[in-house]
C-alpha cells in the first residue's frame, strides 16, 4: 500500500455523443488527476476525438443496456489508488477538485471506501434546482463495484461494510444533465424507460424501480401514469424506516407530493395521507414538510403552511442535506419566502421580519421581501404596541444591517420599498436622507415613473 501523500486518482467515465460536455468533464481533472480514462458506448459525434486529444485514455464498450457493466469495465482499466467516477455532465469546481487530492490523501491509510458530495443540480442558465448527494469518489478495491442496470450505485459486493466519510459540505458535484437540453434528449432517447421496464418485467414488485418509472413518466409529463406508478410504489414499500435507499424514497414521495400540489382540486385528506406515510417511512427527511407548506400556502390555510415551513427548516438544520432536503436545500430561498409571507398573514410580525432579514442579508435588492418586512414594521407601529419601533428605529436597523445609506442607490430602493407599502413616516425619514438637489432629481424620477405605469 502507498502511503497517502502518494495515492493518486484515476477519473474514469462513460460516455455516448458527449461532444457539448466532453470537454468540460475532462478539464476539471487536469493537474488533480493521474490518468482520464474514457469508454465510449457507441458515439457518433465528436466525442472520442476530442477525448483523444486531451489526452485521454479511450477504450469501447459495446452498449448492452447495463449501466453498471460500462462503469464497471471503466473501473477495470484503472490503475492507480482512488477513483473519480463522474457523468460527462458532471464535474468539480477547480477549488473543490484539489480538495479531492486532498481527501484521497488523508484517506488513504485509513478504514474508508467513498467520499460523500453535495450533487447540485443546475438549469442552462446555471440555477441550482435541488441539492442531492453522491458517492463518486471511491477506493479501487476489488470488493467495489456498481450494481444495477439503470440509476446503478457503487457498493461493497463482497459483503464488506461500505464507509464513507460525509464531504457535502466541503465537495460539491455540479450535474447540468437536468437542464432542458440535456434532459430532453434523455426523455426522446426512450433509453431509460425501456431499461427500467425490462427491469420490471424480471422484478414486477421492485418499489424502487417503480419509482424510477414514475420518474420517467414525470418528465415526459404525463403525470397520470406517473402518479400511478409512485403510488404502486409506496404501496409496496415495508412499513419500516428507510436505511437502504433513503434518496430513491424521498424522491418517490416528494414527486407524488408535487403533482398532488399542482391539483388545486387535491384534497387536504388526499395530500395529508402521502405525507403521513412519507414521514413515517423518513422521519428525518426536511422535503415532505416543505412540499406540506407549499400545499397549504397555497390553499390558504397559512397556519398549517407556517407549521410545516418551521418543521422543515428545523429537520435540515438537525439532520443536514446527506442523502436528505434535496428539494429543501435546493431552494431554501423560496421556503424563507413563503415562510416570511406566511408569519405575515397570520400577523406574527416579528417573525416575519426576522424572516425577511434572513432573505435580504442574502440579498438586499428583493424588493417583494423588503415591501413585506416594511408593511409589517408599519402595522405593528400602527398597532400601538408599546414595544413598537419607530420609523427612525426602523431606518437605523436597515442602515445597520441591510443597506449603506450613504448610497444613492440604497436609499432610493428603500424609499420606493416605503412608499410602496405606504408607510408614511418612513417615507419621511428616507427622504430626509437626501439633500434638497438630489430630491428635485427622485421626485422627478419617481414622476416619470408613475407616469409611464
Amino acid at each position: 500500500m502507498k502511503s497517502r501523500s502518494r495515492a493518486k486518482i484515476s477519473q474514469c467515465m462513460i460516455v455516448k455523443n458527449e461532444e457539448r460536455n466532453i470537454e468540460r468533464a475532462l478539464s476539471w481533472g487536469k493537474g488533480v488527476v493521474a490518468e482520464q480514462i474514457v469508454v465510449d458506448t457507441g458515439s457518433t459525434d465528436r466525442t472520442v476525438e476530442i477525448a483523444e486529444q486531451m489526452g485521454a485514455k479511450v477504450y469501447h464498450f459495446e452498449w448492452i443496456d447495463d449501466f453498471a457493466a460500462a462503469k464497471n469495465f471503466a473501473i477495470s482499466k484503472a490503475k492507480y489508488e482512488w477513483i473519480a467516477l463522474l457523468d460527462a455532465d458532471e464535474y468539480f469546481s477547480e477549488e473543490d477538485a484539489k480538495k479531492v487530492l486532498f481527501y484521497v490523501r488523508q484517506l488513504q491509510d485509513k478504514r474508508y471506501d467513498a467520499i460523500l458530495s453535495a450533487w447540485v443540480h443546475l438549469t442552462d442558465e446555471g440555477k441550482v434546482v435541488a441539492v442531492g448527494t453522491q458517492s463518486r469518489v471511491f477506493r479501487n478495491a476489488k470488493g467495489l463495484r456498481y450494481v444495477g442496470r439503470i440509476h446503478e450505485y457503487i457498493t461493497s459486493v463482497d459483503g464488506s461494510d461500505f464507509r464513507f466519510v460525509d464531504a457535502t459540505k466541503e465537495l460539491s458535484i455540479y450535474h447540468t444533465g437536468y437542464g432542458e437540453i440535456g434532459h430532453q434528449h434523455k426523455v426522446s432517447s426512450g433509453r431509460n424507460l425501456r431499461i427500467i421496464l425490462k427491469e420490471l418485467e424480471e422484478h414486477p414488485d421492485s418499489h424502487r424501480m417503480l419509482g424510477y418509472l414514475g420518474d420517467e413518466y414525470y418528465s415526459a409529463n404525463d403525470l397520470e401514469k406517473a402518479e400511478e406508478a409512485f403510488r404502486k410504489s409506496i404501496s409496496l414499500m415495508p412499513d419500516t424506516v428507510e436505511t437502504l435507499d433513503p434518496i430513491r424514497t424521498a424522491m418517490t414521495f416528494t414527486k407524488l407530493m408535487e403533482i398532488l400540489y399542482a391539483h388545486m382540486d387535491t384534497t387536504e385528506d388526499n395530500f395529508m395521507e402521502i405525507y403521513h406515510k412519507a414521514i413515517r417511512r423518513l422521519p428525518e427527511e426536511g422535503d415532505f414538510d416543505f412540499y406540506a407548506g407549499k400545499y397549504f400556502s397555497r390553499h390558504g390555510n397559512y397556519q398549517a403552511a407556517e407549521r410545516h415551513l418551521k418543521r422543515a427548516l428545523s429537520q435540515l438544520e438537525k439532520y443536514g442535506t446527506a442523502f436528505k432536503s434535496m428539494f429543501l436545500s435546493g431552494d431554501i430561498r423560496q421556503a424563507y419566502e413563503m415562510l416570511a409571507t406566511c408569519c405575515f398573514n397570520n400577523r406574527n410580525l416579528m417573525e416575519c421580519i426576522n424572516y425577511s432579514t434572513v432573505l435580504l442579508k442574502a440579498d438586499r435588492y428583493l424588493m417583494s421581501t423588503l415591501f413585506l418586512m416594511l408593511t409589517a414594521f408599519f402595522l405593528d407601529e400602527s398597532s400601538g404596541r408599546a414595544e413598537a419601533a419607530s420609523a427612525s428605529a426602523v431606518a437605523a436597523f436597515l442602515g445597520q444591517n441591510l443597506y449603506d445609506f450613504s448610497t444613492l442607490k440604497d436609499r432610493l430602493f428603500v424609499l420606493k420599498a416605503a412608499m410602496k407599502a405606504n408607510y408614511g413616516s418612513m417615507i419621511t425619514v428616507i427622504r430626509g436622507m437626501f439633500s434638497p438637489e438630489e430630491l428635485l432629481v427622485v421626485d422627478q424620477a419617481l414622476a416619470g415613473e408613475e407616469s409611464r405605469e
